[in-house]
Order: C-alpha cells, then sequence, then structure tokens
C-alpha cells in the first residue's frame, strides 16, 4: 500500500544519510518511476524532503529535521519500548521482529530518551510460551479466527469439550485473547450468547461467506475481565484443615497451582503449621494430600480422613 510505502521511506531518511533513487526502489521493490512520485507525495505533505544532484546524489531530509515523538511524556515513549512477546506475533502471523519495531521507534525518540529505552529494552524482557519445546508452527485455527475477527465473517467449527465431546456449531467472532501461551476466542453462538473457546480446541474452522453486525458497545478486554472474575466466582470450593510439616509447607507454597492457601495458623515446635487450604472438589483434596504422604494431617472435614486412608489403601493394593 502507499501509505505503508512512505512511512517506510520516511524512515529510511531518517538515518540522515543519502539514498539514491535506485537504492530507494530495491529496497522497496518498486520502479524508481514510483520513488519520484513518492517523493512528490511527501513533500506535498509538508515533508521537507529534497534531491541532492550528481554521481554521489540521491533523496534526503532537511538536516535535523526529524517527525519525533514529542506529544508523548517520557515514561509514555519508554512504555512502547518494552519488549514484544515474539510468541504472539508469530501466533498472529504478523511477520516482524520486536527489533525491527524497536529500531524503527528508536528513530522517533528524542536524544535525551534514547539511553533509557535502550537500558529498558536490554533488562526486560517477555516470554508467552511454554517450558517445553513448542513449534512455532501457526495453528490453523489460530488463521481462521483471526480472519473471521478482522473481518466480521461467521465461522463453521468443531469444537472438543474438556469431557471429550466434540460439538459443531456457527459462531461470531469477536475478538482474541491471550491468556499465558493460550489464545481464547471470545465470540456470540448462535443464540447470540457470549461464549470463550480455547484454539488449541477448535479441530477444524471455517469462515462463511456471511457477515455478521459486531455489537457496538462490545469492549474485548472489558468483557474478558468481567467473564474470567465470574468464572473464578463460579468455580466450587472445598476448604479442608490440616497440620504441614516444614517440608510440606514449603511445596504447598512453591506450588500453589491445584490449591489456595486460605490461612496460616500458629507452627508448632516441631515445625508443623495449621494451613486453611481450598480445593475445587473433594476428589482434588484427597489426590493432593495423599501425594505428600505422611507430611500432612487432616484436621477437618473428618470425614475426608476415611476417604484419604480408603485412597491410600487403593495404592497398597495396587502394588500388592
Amino acid at each position: 500500500m502507499k501509505a505503508e510505502r512512505l512511512i517506510k521511506i520516511l524512515l529510511l531518511l531518517q538515518h540522515g544519510e543519502i539514498i539514491s533513487t535506485r537504492e530507494m526502489a530495491e529496497e522497496l521493490v518498486v520502479s524508481e518511476r514510483t520513488v519520484h512520485r513518492d517523493m512528490e507525495s511527501l513533500s506535498a505533505a509538508g515533508i521537507p524532503v529534497y534531491a541532492e544532484r550528481g554521481k554521489a546524489g540521491g533523496w534526503k531530509l532537511v538536516d535535523n529535521w526529524k517527525q519525533r515523538l514529542s506529544w508523548l511524556k517520557e515514561k509514555e515513549m519508554l512504555s512502547l519500548f518494552l519488549p514484544h512477546a515474539e510468541k504472539i506475533m508469530n501466533d498472529l502471523n504478523m511477520d516482524i521482529s520486536s527489533k525491527d519495531i524497536r529500531d524503527k521507534l528508536m528513530l522517533s525518540l528524542p536524544e535525551g530518551a534514547k539511553q533509557s529505552a535502550v537500558n529498558l529494552w536490554e533488562r526486560i524482557y517477555v516470554d508467552m510460551g511454554t517450558w517445553k519445546n513448542s513449534t512455532n508452527e501457526m495453528n490453523p485455527a489460530m488463521k481462521v479466527m483471526k480472519e473471521a475477527v478482522m473481518n466480521n465473517k461467521k465461522v463453521t467449527i468443531s469444537y472438543k469439550k474438556a469431557n471429550g465431546e466434540i460439538r459443531d456449531s456457527i459462531v461470531k467472532p469477536l475478538g482474541l485473547v491471550a491468556k499465558s501461551s493460550n489464545w481464547y476466542v471470545i465470540a456470540l453462538n448462535q443464540q447470540d450468547e457470549f461464549r470463550s473457546y480455547k484454539v488449541t480446541r477448535i479441530i477444524e474452522g471455517e469462515i462463511m461467506d456471511e457477515d455478521f453486525n459486531r455489537p457496538s458497545d462490545f469492549k474485548l478486554s472489558d468483557h474478558w475481565e468481567q467473564s474470567k472474575k465470574q468464572f473464578m466466582q463460579s468455580l466450587p470450593e472445598f476448604q479442608v484443615k490440616v497440620n504441614v510439616s516444614p517440608f510440606a509447607h514449603q511445596r504447598i507454597k512453591f506450588t500453589g497451582r491445584f490449591v489456595q492457601a486460605e490461612y496460616e495458623g500458629m507452627t508448632t515446635e516441631n515445625g508443623w503449621t495449621e494451613l486453611g487450604l481450598i480445593f475445587n472438589t473433594e476428589e482434588e483434596a484427597v489426590n493432593y494430600i495423599v501425594g505428600f504422604g505422611n507430611q500432612v494431617r487432616i484436621l477437618s472435614p473428618l470425614d475426608l480422613i476415611d476417604k484419604v486412608t480408603d485412597r491410600a489403601k487403593e495404592i497398597i493394593d495396587l502394588y500388592r
């Protein structure tokens, strides 16, 4: 597009060097005639670009002229230099790198803020991937959903639910949300009810040749935060009071994925501590406590003691 080409020309010229028409044409993959027309467009827009004639001549900006980010405060400018998550850009198939973005933004930064931006870039890194090795190939469903979201197109999907059930439906994708290393698509179902779909569970997706009207009052970030809050409030809770050894205490504090510590009570002389734990279900509580062996003692509910004891007996029987 011409607008993107003009921006790229301006960025190239802001390095301060003279660039010949031939070099510019090769960089932009256009004809030299197109370069001349683009320069006329920049000049007509008030950009002080001029041509130096001669063997070493070419195009250049007027000395000391730069389009700076002068309307931004320093902290606002620096926020633009926070490292971008490469995984997100790869998942969205944007075909750009955060380094390219940084280098281009740097040209428009006032001299006094450049070193601060470099320091920020060199000292902070954002990794949205998982610890396990993962492929950089784009999820086919992600490609479909991105196109549908950007163009207000209905999509037919085959979706695998958490219980293994596969359901076919027609949805109206409204937005994509990156949550940790996972992507979710927020959409309206056939009854125009809001639903969240995990992209990795979409087995098949096909864009329909049918548009839909996006709700005028829908704001993706507001909807996500509200739905996340409602989801957390809807989760079941099973409360357990226990005494834990120093070893178990440290492990529970370190791994909070399957259990939430509601409170921490007194620690006895032998180092054992009373804890209030919250699980999603009783079954999760049984399996979790059994895993600690003799390092966790149940205080309440009392009927949980029998269930943990029964589970321990089942494990013993399994290995007899």
